[in-house]
């Protein structure tokens, strides 16, 4: 970016092209560790019995399974469940 450009710019686009950088520079690390990850994957494999799994061999970050508000919600009901159950059986427990 030119500094003419710079100057141009108000802040809401230069913010906009600064994510925008920040972006392309994560996205192109992602790929080297995985073209990394691929290529000890190649170089293993045909020292063991069985074919193992690119991401048998390491999970990175931005692979992790992301958990949605569903089943957040559905964990928290599950919870509260199980609680109350808990109550109940120390009311029982209590009575005897």
């Amino acid at each position: 970016m030119s500094l003419e450009q710079f100057y141009n710019m108000c802040p809401r686009n230069f913010y906009n092209a600064q994510i925008g950088s920040k972006k392309l520079y994560e996205q192109n690390q992602q790929a080297e560790w995985e073209r990394a990850r691929w290529t000890a994957c190649v170089i293993i494999n045909p020292h063991l019995k069985r074919g193992i799994d690119p991401k048998k061999i390491t999970t990175f970050p931005w692979e992790k399974v992301i958990i949605t508000t569903a089943q957040k919600k559905h964990d928290i009901e599950k919870i509260i469940r199980d609680s109350e159950y808990d109550d109940q059986l120390q009311k029982l427990k209590d009575n005897a």
